[in-house]
């Protein structure tokens, strides 16, 4: 049997998760000198209320290559192969320290292990962890799995806007300059993950109403895959999420799918960021 592995940025639930039978490897989040694997030692909603009240920003951390060894090996052992989907490599080490953790286990062991690069994401990933494990199900091998993930990777689309730049400029990911101006002007920038897993800039426009118009124009120009669901996510706010998806039915799309943003993406996106996530059309 395949078992899929993937790390807690892929934003399942422990009912997903259980109901798929897919193992999850915890990054860490940091919070004024306390460690906390994400959504084990505490909820998301747990972590979010210590965040909210901490007078510091979170800091977050991979899972070490030895974490990804001993959980590999525990699944061998118990006769199975391991096929782990990870966050982007173009935003954590993870993936390279799942590689790591392969290599440290015995050369007839590090065979049955594969590793594919999400090159995405939050439920961008989860949505293909939950696809992989549905192929299981139907009794693919492993390189026709690796195949169907890497074709359904390639249609992806993943769309992503925040409320405050704090935390992007705090993470090095927009400069003080940029910062500065975007949060005076009211500037939203409108993210998007392209095929290579860099977050490349679709508009910049003011104010929550254009963003939402324009977030709405993005998918409309990517053509959603009926067959797909279209995923909208949210940090923390479950109401600006829950309007997003209002705004999707009333353009016309329906199979909308809400989650949760992990504490790690969370924490370098910052609260009430929105997360829109779609298989586009071939």
């Amino acid at each position: 049997m395949i078992r899929i592995v993937t790390d807690s940025t892929a934003d399942l639930t422990p009912e997903q998760l259980a109901a798929a039978q897919i193992e999850m490897i915890p990054l860490n989040v940091i919070l004024e000198g306390e460690t906390y694997a994400d959504g084990v030692d505490l909820s998301k909603d747990q972590l979010y209320a210590k965040i909210r009240a901490a007078r510091e920003l979170p800091t977050t951390s991979q899972a070490s290559p030895q974490a990804f060894a001993d959980r590999f090996r525990t699944i061998l052992e118990a006769g199975d192969d391991v096929l782990y989907i990870g966050l982007s490599s173009t935003l954590s080490g993870t993936v390279q320290s799942a590689r790591i953790g392969r290599d440290l286990l015995e050369a007839d062991e590090q065979a049955r292990v594969t590793i594919i690069d999400s090159l995405t994401v939050t439920y961008g990933q989860g949505m293909l962890v939950l696809e992989a494990a549905k192929l299981v199900e139907q009794g693919l091998s492993v390189q026709e799995i690796e195949q169907q993930i890497l074709s359904l990777r390639a249609r992806q689309k993943l769309l992503l806007y925040v409320s405050t730049l704090e935390n992007l400029r705090k993470s090095g990911r927009v400069s003080n300059l940029s910062f500065l101006f975007g949060s005076l002007l009211n500037i939203k920038p409108i993210l998007f993950y392209d095929n290579d897993g860099v977050v490349q800039v679709y508009d910049r426009v003011r104010g929550t109403k254009n963003a939402d118009l324009t977030a709405v124009r993005f998918v409309t120009e990517h053509r959603p895959d009926p067959n797909y669901p279209i995923a909208v996510g949210s940090v923390d706010d479950p109401q600006i999420a829950e309007h997003m998806r209002e705004l999707l039915r009333g353009a016309g799309f329906s199979h909308l799918h809400p989650f949760d943003v992990s504490v790690v993406v969370g924490a370098h996106v910052g609260l009430s960021a929105i997360g829109i996530v779609f298989i586009a059309a071939e």
